[in-house]
């Protein structure tokens, strides 16, 4: 069973509706380079290191130009990534303010939209039952000694101002 240690952070935007409040997020450790990677799958496998690496090489770049291309990717064991974008809803009537021409009743409103209404390009990633399953069954812990610094910290600031 996987375990993962959350660490607590206050959002500090005065912008923000949840100013001031406290939520956990997921302490990450170091980032995993892909050398760093393929030396793992070498020990794992008993297959060359540099192997490997050329493998992950080709398959990445034919991942990265299929997925721009619009073919949605499945990684067995892992799950499925595609495109997906982020855009601004449009009604009938904002398209016939900009377009007089159109009539929603006759017409196909998709003529008329824009990609100026598109907000942003993202990946989307949707884990495979497997994953789905590990994701249910991780326990999540918080790391006491950080928080017991804080809190004296704290007192010790409070004690200060007093």
């Amino acid at each position: 069973m996987a375990k993962v240690t959350i660490e607590v952070y206050q959002i500090l935007n005065t912008k923000s509706a949840a100013y001031g409040k406290y939520y956990g997020r997921v302490r990450q450790n170091s980032t995993i380079e892909p050398e760093t990677l393929c030396k793992h799958a070498a020990m794992d496998s008993g297959i060359e290191e540099s192997e490997i690496a050329m493998v992950s090489d080709a398959v990445m770049k034919q991942l990265k130009e299929l997925l721009f291309n619009g073919h949605p990717i499945k990684v067995t064991g892992l799950g499925t990534f595609k495109l997906g974008v982020s855009s601004e809803g449009v009604s009938a009537e904002d398209v016939h303010e900009r377009h007089p021409e159109f009539d929603p009743s006759k017409d196909d409103i998709r003529k008329y939209l824009s990609t100026k209404q598109v907000k942003k390009v993202f990946i989307h990633f949707t884990p495979c039952e497997t994953i789905k399953a590990a994701l249910r069954a991780v326990k999540v812990e918080t790391d006491k000694t950080e928080w017991a610094a804080q809190m004296a910290l704290e007192k010790e600031n409070n004690n200060n101002n007093v």
